[in-house]
């Protein structure tokens, strides 16, 4: 058997995990999202476990439960739905992402204050109520709005997939 590695035959590897979870409101793309525990969620229980439904996540700093990006969108909501199976990124190299700002190769990232569903850089400590989710691996170099770079994405452990 021939071992398979990064670059054989000039294909790169990236390694990347996906999950199908309940996303509750819309998203695009490329937005970060985080978990949901609020009571609008999937009724299918046998399925959707308790802890696996996201949202997009807040404009709020480095949440400690941002745990992906989504890689399909929800552009709308019929009424009486509260929303829908998707697909997200939750580990790996992730090129989707859009940065509030300018940002080194290095940095670790957690969501952002001034937009929803953004990555901005991760400053202070990790806490019960600030985290990052990944690190810079390609920088961001453009700025604000401008998805120039790459993350890789931290698997927190939260999904079993």
């Amino acid at each position: 058997a021939i071992y398979k590695s990064d670059g054989v035959d000039a294909v790169n590897l990236f390694p990347s995990k996906f999950i199908t979870v309940f996303c509750v409101g819309t998203v695009a793309v490329g937005d970060v999202v985080e978990l949901d525990f609020s009571a609008t969620r999937s009724t299918n229980q046998t399925v959707d476990a308790f802890g696996i439904s996201v949202k997009k996540a807040a404009a709020t700093d480095n949440l400690p439960l941002a745990c992906g990006v989504a890689t399909e969108a929800i552009t709308s909501l019929p009424s009486g739905v509260t929303g829908f199976y998707i697909k997200i990124q939750y580990a790996g190299y992730c090129n989707t992402v859009t940065p509030d700002a300018a940002i080194a190769v290095g940095l670790p990232v957690g969501s952002d204050a001034g937009t929803a569903g953004r990555i901005q850089a991760f400053t202070g400590n990790v806490s019960a109520t600030a985290g990052f989710f990944g690190v810079v691996v390609d920088a961001y170099v453009t700025g604000a709005g401008t998805n120039d770079g790459a993350i890789f994405l931290i698997d927190k452990g939260f999904f079993n997939a």
